[in-house]
């Protein structure tokens, strides 16, 4: 790989990395701090709720990833048109939305969701306005200015919503968390992305940003659906209590796995599709940006799995542990996530958003069909079976990329034997050791999962791991040197 790409590859991943840690992770335990403030009853009634911000958001999101695909080309015709267009889509669905709200609390025979839902939905017009300026600094890869900017969102809504939550607001504090955290993001990215919004609407972009951006709203919608029906049949066939378990195990494994799929795809995006005419080179980042996914992602699944009983009784009590069954398995069936993401990824950095859509397609009747066989066995099978979905749904979003680039399925199961041999063991391992105290054997697991996932792959003399360890072991000897100097 050239060696300026990669400069630029690895300080956006630095950036993106420490907007995860930072913003997502801390996201993160306010959440759960919250939720054991509350009760699995009232954080499932947001839960319930959650599917519909996350439709809007594939409404909005099409675009986004169209400008970005453009980044050579883009005018400043086709970025106000956008944001114009994402206003306009905003503003519709909240009206929608706003008119459904009481049939939507009667479908889950909760009443007080309609006031909850006409507040929260909120939310969406917020982040439509912020979609072209997030845009702008990706296609810069300017992530520092994104992770400054979502800090203080996370921090200042983060202290709100605690507040209100020891004031007795009970689900109004998430709430009020999420709508303050938008604003407060939105403030920053128009401080940081130095554009504004011109006077002026082009059809010609439209057209032509709306035939790349459709097919990735369409498929998103899709997979936001299928992704989401789990939660919402939950709260139709059980009650809120089992969606606050169900959302919450959702919540923590969607994190683990996001903070990498997040991180390396809104980082790699820009940068492949910067060189997307370029074969020889495409292919060799696609490649390298899968054996580095694999590495990092499945040892952080499988350990996630192997200390949730820790996890879940620690940071959320003995009230939520319900919590742990489903979270090992949903942490399973996540590990696969990251590297399905990244084969869907490549699809739209060629421009075949149409390719990524019909894959999307295939999926579905896949999902529902498990999803409605396990649905009457309760939230923990639901949750196994997403297993089988994410392992089938690998092998489907695996065969274009085996039929453009020659690497599928078979090649990258070869790329990623040595980290599911180490992952199976330290799990293994893991499942093992039984220590009375809960913070001491998280401690302990955290540590031995470290150490033998690291030896057994050094005892293999894997390449991208090695690579790794070298390249930061030069990293912190050069800050040992500066520090002495």
């Amino acid at each position: 790989m050239n060696k300026e790409p990669e400069k630029k590859l690895w300080y956006g991943v630095f950036w993106s990395f420490l907007d995860k840690i930072i913003n997502q992770l801390g996201t993160v335990f306010i959440t759960v701090y919250i939720a054991r403030l509350i009760g699995p009853e009232s954080f499932g009634m947001i839960g319930m709720l959650t599917v519909f911000i996350l439709l809007s958001e594939c409404v909005l999101g099409g675009f986004s990833q169209a400008l970005i695909q453009r980044s050579h080309d883009l005018t400043e015709e086709d970025s106000s048109t956008v944001f114009y267009i994402n206003l306009a889509w905003a503003f519709l669905i909240y009206i929608i939305l706003y008119i459904l709200a009481p049939y939507i609390a009667q479908f889950y025979k909760l009443p007080e969701l309609t006031s909850i839902a006409r507040i929260l939905f909120l939310v969406i017009f917020i982040n439509s306005l912020m979609v072209v300026f997030r845009a702008q600094l990706t296609i810069n890869l300017d992530f520092r200015s994104q992770t400054v900017a979502a800090t203080y969102g996370s921090v200042l809504s983060g202290i709100l919503a605690v507040y209100c939550a020891h004031q007795g607001y009970d689900y109004w504090s998430i709430v009020i968390m999420l709508l303050s955290k938008s604003i407060i993001v939105l403030l920053g990215l128009f401080y940081y992305s130095h554009w504004i919004p011109k006077l002026c609407f082009s059809k010609n972009s439209f057209l032509s940003l709306f035939k790349f951006g459709s097919y990735l709203m369409l498929a998103s919608m899709l997979a936001t659906v299928v992704n989401n029906l789990s939660t919402v049949l939950v709260g139709r066939f059980f009650n809120a209590t089992n969606v606050g378990f169900f959302t919450q195990a959702t919540n923590i494994s969607n994190y683990a796995s996001q903070v990498i799929t997040s991180t390396l795809q809104s980082v790699t995006y820009p940068v492949m599709a910067s060189i997307k005419d370029e074969r020889e080179r495409l292919l060799l980042v696609y490649q390298h940006l899968v054996a580095i996914t694999m590495c990092i992602s499945l040892p952080l699944l499988v350990g996630l799995a192997a200390v949730s009983k820790e996890v879940v009784i620690l940071f959320l009590g003995n009230e939520w542990s319900a919590v742990i069954t489903v979270l090992i398995a949903l942490c399973f069936a996540r590990a696969i996530t990251p590297i399905s993401a990244i084969n869907m990824n490549i699809l739209n950095v060629i421009g075949r958003s149409d390719l990524f859509f019909k894959v999307d397609l295939c999926k579905i009747p896949i999902s529902l069909l498990a999803i409605f066989i396990a649905i009457p066995f309760g939230i923990s099978a639901l949750a196994w079976s997403s297993i089988v979905t994410s392992l089938l749904a690998f092998f489907i979003n695996a065969y274009y990329p085996g039929k453009l680039f020659g690497f599928g399925v078979m090649q990258q199961l070869k790329v990623a034997k040595n980290y599911i041999l180490s992952s199976g063991i330290m799990y293994a391992i893991l499942f093992a050791i039984s220590i009375e105290n809960i913070f001491i054997s998280l401690c302990i697991k955290i540590v031995v999962g470290i150490i033998v996932y690291s030896s057994f792959l050094l005892i293999m003399k894997d390449a991208v791991f090695i690579d790794y360890v070298s390249k930061i072991s030069t990293f912190m000897r050069g800050i040992k040197h500066k520090n002495e100097l």
